[in-house]
């Protein structure tokens, strides 16, 4: 696994990025002596991209660890590195009116700019042949305008259960210089780009909403570029060199990407390379594509008052479960006073469990680099070596009875020549499962690793009071319709019984860690901004996603250490404007050309070369810098003064959000009536947005600053084989092999 970090010292050298993390920058002087950097395509150009993704981080000091005596990670989940290629299959060229392309092509005041497209996929003879991304085969088409390296629209195709699924989304105001499409993640590729005038120089530029582009000169062709993440809110920093297609490296929260090398790419090469997909209709679907920027902006409906309710619709809601708290193990062990094959081991294994949870604490308490905490790990690890042990003899006891005939399956029971014996449909979910792999000759290997895993892992006894498998009920209520029926699979000459309990559970363990979207950052301690997720970045994605996309998503309601995931299916907003008069100011970084030209001494030609100015270099920094436009002098800058400005014009309203969620606190074996909301709850949530003078949202602060969610994420897909924290010998292909039944959404 490749994790690639910004140095340390980077940041500690760069006070720009601090200041910007603190939302108190102060722009100075433009520096804009250097050309500014261009991304360099060509028509065939290929490279690649290597990326990681930050993965669900539910609890504790430890990753997770297998049974074949590897010791666990310590620290944040980060999956293994997926390499993409990028191959530009367009370039510079001008479409017709009759190509559906020339919409993103045409300016709002007639001029037609070049466009390049980029195809993103994943190659499996770069990548493992079993990774995850490999089972969704995604192919994304980027659009940009030649000039700036604009992105104007995306495509991306996926398999999602079986079927390819299409997303499309396109962007409407290719004239200012930061951009939402292209200043946050909505495909699994990495799109990331910096607002385009990136110059070779230390510099802080203002944009037309406000925010900075803040950048660092390296060399002499070498430039680091820190900037807002529009839909996340959080701070992306990315290297940028002359001469290269794309920028070199890209930190943000939660994903990373790094330009390779081609003796890297040549490294990674494992087999011959596969066809290239069939060729997708991006054309047309970016022709009935999502505007972004209308997504991420306050409605007219909403700024004049009116409430707004939107959600998934009825069939596409997620469903109430149990959070299945790691402290009882009940996927193990059984619930409902049941009792089971894996009982027999709970006397000895949860005092092994305790102790290595309370080493675990003790060693989250402790500095890193201090001799104690190497002491103390090697202790836990010992430890760890033991538990792994003794749940290998366990269930290799067991594997080899039933192979031995001294433990059968006859009449419905399990029962042991020793003279104990259990009913078989009374099994916890995980003994169930791995009895009904055993019986179907899946025997390598032991299936009755999956509870031993789920021991380890996920058993806590002295554990946070808030551990449990929120994360993967809420992914599996999200990308599955509910159990509301009982299960038959067969079991050598019988059958046995998956009771709804039994298969939400076990879906809730497969869902562990799906493929998603992640937005803001987990709250760990005082050293964490807790008023991270931000308001205005929660607002976006509650817009974008339960009322345009109309699917669910999961918030951690938390805003401090603990965690508490569950899906959220529908909003209801209140918005009031406070003072609500409109500036009669015109921004001349974003008016029309028919704005400029009601200003005194304008007219159209000078708006035109206002507004070709301002594309080519980026947005004007005070109004002197007007002086820098053919036929404009300091006649016309003294007759706008006190009618324009280059500052964002902003409005300020209060919001009120209640969102409506499903929830974990009912019991195993509840059955929703079709609609989550008898049992699920609502929460209100306070906020004050900042927008531009046509809504769309620029910032924000929370009313209460301990009474927001902390982060959220987007589940799209489930690996069909186990992966980052889930349970290593239970995959989604194992689950349907077991039950012989599929509850994925259509």
């Amino acid at each position: 696994m490749h994790r690639f970090t910004l140095p340390l010292e980077y940041f500690m050298r760069n006070p720009i990025f601090l200041t910007l993390v603190a939302l108190s920058l102060v722009p100075a002087c433009n520096q804009q002596n250097d050309e500014p950097v261009d991304l360099e395509w060509n028509v065939g150009q290929t490279w690649h991209l290597g990326t990681t993704y930050r993965l669900a981080d539910v609890h504790g000091e430890t990753g997770a660890v297998d049974l074949d005596g590897s010791i666990a990670a310590v620290g944040e989940l980060w999956s293994d590195e997926v390499v993409w290629t990028y191959q530009v299959v367009e370039h510079d060229f001008e479409p017709k009116k009759s190509d559906p392309l020339y919409d993103f092509a045409v300016t709002p005041w007639g001029k037609v700019r070049s466009l390049t497209v980029i195809k993103a996929s994943v190659d499996a003879s770069l990548n493992d042949i079993d990774a995850e991304m490999l089972d969704t085969d995604p192919v994304v088409y980027l659009v940009f305008t030649s000039k700036r390296n604009r992105m104007a629209g995306l495509v991306s195709f996926t398999n999602v259960d079986g079927e390819r699924k299409q997303q499309a989304f396109h962007s409407t105001q290719l004239g200012r210089s930061w951009s939402t499409l292209s200043q946050s993640m909505l495909t699994a590729a990495p799109t990331y780009l910096a607002p385009f005038g990136v110059r070779v120089s230390s510099d802080e530029r203002k944009l037309e909403n406000g925010h900075y582009l803040s950048t660092d000169k390296v060399d002499d062709v070498t430039v680091d570029a820190i900037y807002d993440d529009e839909m996340g809110g959080g701070v992306v920093a990315s290297r940028y060199e002359v001469g290269q297609p794309w920028p070199t490296w890209t930190v943000a929260e939660n994903r990373e990407s790094r330009l390779l090398k081609k003796s890297e790419v040549n490294g990674l090469r494992r087999r011959a390379a596969t066809a290239p997909p069939a060729d997708y209709d991006f054309r047309a679907a970016l022709n009935s594509s999502v505007d972004i920027d209308s997504a991420v902006s306050l409605s007219q409906k909403a700024m004049d008052g009116e409430t707004e309710a939107y959600g998934a619709p009825l069939g596409f809601q997620p469903w109430n479960g149990s959070w299945w708290p790691q402290s009882k193990s009940a996927l193990v062990f059984g619930y409902e006073g049941r009792t089971t094959l894996s009982n027999r081991l709970e006397p000895d294994v949860k005092p092994m469990k305790s102790e290595l949870d309370l080493l675990s604490k003790a060693l989250g308490d402790l500095d890193k680099d201090s001799p104690e905490y190497a002491t103390q790990l090697a202790e836990y690890q010992t430890k760890q070596g033991e538990f792994v042990d003794a749940l290998v003899a366990f269930y290799d006891q067991v594997l080899a009875d039933l192979d031995g005939g001294q433990l059968t399956i006859e009449g419905g029971q399990l029962t042991h020549a020793d003279g104990w014996s259990y009913p078989i449909d009374e099994l916890s979910p995980m003994d169930k499962v791995a009895l009904g792999l055993y019986t179907q000759g899946e025997t390598y290997p032991n299936p009755f690793f999956i509870p031993a895993w789920e021991l380890l892992n996920h058993y806590s006894p002295e554990g946070g009071t808030w551990w449990g498998h929120c994360n993967g009920w809420s992914a599996a209520a999200i990308l599955n319709e509910e159990p509301v029926e009982d299960v038959i699979a067969p079991l050598l000459d019988g059958d046995v019984r998956f009771t709804t309990a039994d298969v939400k559970g076990l879906l809730s363990e497969t869902h562990y860690s799906t493929y998603s979207h992640f937005f803001g950052a987990r709250y760990y301690g005082e050293d964490d901004d807790i008023s991270d997720l931000t308001p205005a970045a929660f607002h976006r994605i509650i817009t974008f996603y339960l009322q345009d996309q109309q699917v669910p998503l999961v918030f951690d309601t938390d805003a401090g250490e603990q965690v508490w995931n569950f899906p959220a299916y529908a909003a209801t907003v209140d918005v009031v404007e406070i003072d609500p008069s409109k500036s009669t100011l015109v921004n001349v970084n974003t008016a029309t050309v028919e704005a400029l030209d009601t200003l005194p001494r304008i007219g159209e030609t000078l708006a035109n070369r206002i507004v070709d100015y301002r594309e080519e270099n980026g947005p004007f920094q005070t109004l002197d810098d007007l002086d820098d436009v053919s036929g404009i002098g300091s006649g016309t800058l003294s007759a706008i003064e006190g009618l324009a400005t280059v500052d964002a014009i902003r409005r300020t309203f209060m919001v009120e959000a209640s969102v409506d969620f499903a929830t974990d606190a009912v019991d195993e074996s509840h059955v929703d009536d079709g609609t989550p909301d008898a049992k699920g709850f609502t929460e209100v949530y306070g906020y004050t947005l900042i927008t531009d003078e046509n809504g769309v949202v620029l910032e924000g602060t929370w009313d209460n600053d301990e009474e927001h969610p902390d982060f959220a994420w987007v589940p799209y897909s489930n690996p069909m084989t186990a992966s980052g924290s889930e349970n290593a010998y239970l995959s989604q292909t194992h689950l349907l092999n077991a039950l012989g039944a599929d509850l994925s959404r259509k």
